[in-house]
């Protein structure tokens, strides 16, 4: 692994609480109501070691790109890479986003984890030929990511974390 490739809403942030809003493109209200998200416990220790390894890190969502620039910034984040609405034409479970992230990470599809909450996310993977990574921590409808056979999968962001540790041997 050389680098992760994450999902947003769901698998970074809890976002559930305005996906309405998102869902009727009411982007003004989305964007005041940034502060009610909430990041997932651990995620911020997750994304800290893995820049401490040297895994390079990227967003790929279908959301806008204000969206998730406002977030990222909200959070006090660094990504190497986002990609996000209007970066691609197909969007997942297309692998289009995954493959044009790992393209700006300048990193072989092969050497990515694809991390995301949705089955979708997990076909995505499949498709880019990366390794697929379920988030069951904030996925909506788990009994459907578990039937989408991801590679790895992980009840709690403390899981991920600590099979990170292990495969980096921290």
């Amino acid at each position: 692994m050389k680098a992760i490739i994450f999902d947003l809403d769901q698998t970074l942030v809890d976002s559930q609480r305005i996906e309405y809003l998102r869902r009727s493109r009411q982007w003004s209200k989305v964007y005041r109501s940034i502060p009610e998200i909430k990041v997932y416990g651990g995620i911020d220790n997750i994304l800290s070691i893995l820049r401490d390894i040297k895994i390079k890190l990227s967003i790929a969502s279908a959301g806008p790109s204000s969206y998730i620039q406002r977030l990222v910034r909200h959070f006090g984040w660094s990504f190497d890479a986002i990609v996000c609405y209007p970066d691609t034409v197909q969007h997942k479970p297309n692998p289009e986003p995954l493959i044009k992230a790992a393209n700006r990470l300048n990193i072989d599809v092969v050497d990515c984890w694809a991390v995301g909450d949705d089955p979708i996310d997990i076909i995505a993977a499949r498709r880019a030929d990366m390794y697929s990574v379920g988030a069951l921590w904030g996925s909506l409808n788990k009994d459907a990511l578990r039937k989408a056979n991801p590679d790895m999968m992980f009840e709690t962001t403390e899981s991920f974390y600590e099979k990170i540790c292990e495969i980096s041997k921290l």
